[in-house]
């Protein structure tokens, strides 16, 4: 009985008889095997017309209760000298955002207090074939930023903020940005990992 009511349901589905007949070139009725085969050819149809309009280029992000461990690590470094390197560590559920905030102020002698600080916002999606979709954002205020008198005042540090959406393989590090000082030959390297957390 549940074998003839699906079969009547399909018949109803592709137009009723009349059409299935038409469709099968003679006046027999599909059986369950034509039916079978014509709806895996319209999942074929379908499928193929998505990956040629780009729909199914995109990797799949999955909302999932995982854990990812973001580390960054930020590489600041002052012509040939000694690179100074500074590390935030956060541990982020998937789609949710996570925020580490570091921040003082500097009161040199002689000069307005300036304030230091380092922040990281980090928002990260895991995708169904394991990469790591990271929205990032970073507020850097160094310590040092050359430190030479220029026209009777000392050069304040210069800062860094930015903010860009990368995709990361799992627990493998990737540079994401290199700046450059606008008043000295001091650069700054940002580096980044996401492992997701079985």
């Amino acid at each position: 009985m549940k074998k003839f009511m699906l079969i009547a349901a399909c018949l109803v589905a592709l137009g009723g008889p009349a059409s299935v007949a038409a469709q099968t070139g003679n006046d027999r009725p599909k059986t369950t095997e034509d039916i079978r085969r014509d709806a895996e050819a319209k999942v074929a149809v379908a499928q193929a017309t998505k990956q040629k309009t780009g729909e199914m280029a995109n990797p799949r992000f999955v909302r999932t209760l995982t854990n990812v461990q973001v580390e960054l690590t930020l590489t600041d470094q002052l012509g040939g000298g000694p690179a100074e390197k500074k590390s935030v560590s956060m541990i982020v559920a998937t789609g949710t955002l996570g925020k580490v905030r570091t921040a003082g102020t500097i009161r040199p002698q002689g000069d307005a207090p300036y304030p230091v600080m380092l922040n990281v916002d980090a928002r990260p999606f895991v995708s169904a074939e394991g990469t790591v979709q990271l929205e990032l954002t970073l507020e850097y205020y160094p310590l040092k930023g050359g430190g030479e008198e220029k026209e009777g005042a000392r050069q304040r540090p210069s800062g860094i903020n930015q903010s860009q959406t990368v995709v990361l393989p799992n627990g493998r590090p990737l540079i994401i940005s290199q700046a450059a000082d606008p008043i000295s030959d001091r650069k700054v390297v940002v580096e980044v990992k996401a492992t997701v957390l079985k």
